[in-house]
């Protein structure tokens, strides 16, 4: 197996008024611009592309500098837009429609406009207002917490009204630390939080009264670069995981995920370097999640700019890499960042075929790294699914039950945040990934929530704010999505 090197070396169809329409693929990226929505590889933690190589035979070019941060500027209020007339076509705003399943949708007046849904489910905002917000996940009362970003906060956001949404007078700001960003937990009785340097925990009563101070856990954490540093334990480990420095590092020293062992937790803090290494080589794999069988997968988020000068044509960067799905069978293996990456799409007479690996420009001919090396298991874990380039994965969870119709279970859910790096933008949407009774993917990613399919322009938010981000699933099974453009945590359930 593949173990780390040293650092040196068929979608369904979605419903509008009634009808069914194919899923939308087309956006138009002068939208992206316009709003300075850049991150590395789709993602917002970094922003600054990386010019690509003019030439893929000379050796690794010089380490590109690390990227800066653009945290994107919010979106208007998506609750402020006016309803249409009670005569007026609501085409698109994804609400179910048949009167058992009201309860289930939310108030009428909270359905997302311009969203497409499968047949029989709803959407709808269930909370506004919360600043810019990254994880979030449900304690064992069944109250929603979330990291405010923008606030460097935690926030508990409840519904005791049973109205469907979660007002501004339905929260408590639980715990604030500098520069908290993304990463959010609970495990043991503790609320762990993280900033791109620290984790941080508190003792958790789940009693909704703001937390005391924060004990640091974990620091050291290397800053700058991708800067989320999501969070997430099994029984015995906390794993954390930090992706790259740029858009293509010199090696894989720093793109790793490091575990911990929980009973070594609450004492000194912990230096991040002293953490077992327990996957290597992922660019940025942002979202985590164990399936009910203990594995833990993950999302990942591939580089941007890729061209080499023996395609024909040298820029291939449109549909490749791949944005991956990896599964971390066994620790201490090495998933082919910075010197390999993944396809998705080539051109015709060019490619292999999806999740095929190949050298990465910036080490071909250095004498180690060729396409043979890489597509070697004893060198490289190969991703278990290959997804569109660019579309910017930050989440993913296995679907445990409980609302959405039986064969949903287990089936992993997946945020794509959206792209910058492609001319026809792809992405901001929440789809789901069937699951075989073998535990592993048995087909293509499937729409479970997008921009409903029309003409696109420059305004292109102004009808659909949203990039999802986190994902969490309430006691009675339904899905909650944090969108840090539009400042909103997204409701979806099925309505029959």
């Amino acid at each position: 197996m593949p173990h780390a090197p040293s650092p040196g070396a068929d979608e369904p169809e979605c419903r509008r008024s009634g009808a069914r329409i194919p899923v939308l693929t087309l956006l138009v990226f002068s939208a992206i611009v316009a709003f300075s929505l850049a991150a590395c590889g789709g993602d917002d933690d970094v922003a600054a592309p990386i010019e690509p190589p003019a030439e893929s035979g000379a050796g690794p070019a010089p380490e590109p500098s690390p990227e800066t941060e653009r945290i994107p500027e919010p979106a208007p209020d998506p609750a402020a837009t006016p309803e249409p007339d009670a005569g007026e076509d609501n085409a698109g705003a994804g609400s179910g429609t048949d009167t058992a399943g009201q309860e289930r949708c939310g108030p009428a007046e909270a359905q997302i406009e311009n969203a497409s849904v499968p047949d029989g489910f709803c959407a709808w905002l269930w909370a506004t207002d919360v600043g810019s917000p990254r994880g979030i996940i449900i304690d064992d009362n069944g109250d929603v917490l979330v990291l405010s970003r923008a606030d460097e906060s935690v926030v508990l956001l409840h519904d005791d009204d049973g109205d469907g949404v979660s007002t501004n007078g339905e929260r408590v700001t639980m715990a604030s630390e500098s520069g908290l960003n993304h990463g959010l937990a609970i495990d043991g009785g503790y609320l762990y939080a993280s900033s791109d340097t620290t984790v941080y925990r508190w003792d958790y009563p789940a009693d909704r009264v703001p937390l005391g101070d924060a004990a640091v856990v974990i620091d050291g954490i290397p800053g700058d670069g991708h800067s989320t540093r999501t969070i997430v334990f099994d029984d015995a480990f906390l794993y954390i995981s930090v992706g790259s420095g740029s858009n293509v590092d010199a090696d894989s020293s720093r793109a790793r995920i490091r575990r911990f062992a929980i009973a070594d937790l609450g004492g000194e803090a912990i230096d991040f370097a002293d953490g077992e290494v327990f996957a290597d080589g992922l660019r940025n794999e942002v979202g985590l999640a164990f399936d009910s069988n203990g594995r833990l997968w993950g999302v990942e988020n591939g580089s941007d700019n890729l061209s080499r000068s023996d395609f024909d044509p040298p820029d291939i960067h449109q549909d490749n890499p791949a944005e991956e799905l990896n599964l971390f069978a066994e620790p201490g293996l090495f998933y082919g960042y910075p010197y390999c990456w993944s396809e998705f799409s080539l051109p015709e007479g060019q490619g292999m075929g999806p999740r095929t690996q190949w050298t990465d420009p910036n080490f071909v001919g250095d004498g180690t790294h060729t396409d043979e090396w890489c597509r070697d298991p004893n060198n490289v874990v190969p991703p278990v699914l290959a997804m569109q380039g660019h579309s910017a994965p930050l989440d993913l969870l296995f679907y445990p039950g409980g609302s959405f119709p039986e064969d949903f279970v287990g089936d992993a859910i997946v945020t794509f945040h959206g792209s910058w790096n492609r001319d026809v933008p792809t992405g901001y949407n929440v789809m789901r990934i069937p699951f075989g009774s073998d535990g592993m993917p048995s087909g293509e990613p499937q729409p479970l929530l997008e921009y409903v399919e029309g003409d696109l322009d420059a305004d292109f938010f102004d009808d659909w704010p949203h990039r999802p981000v986190g994902t969490a699933t309430t006691p009675s099974g339904r899905l909650l999505v944090t969108s840090d453009l539009s400042q909103t945590v997204l409701a979806i359930d099925y309505a029959r």
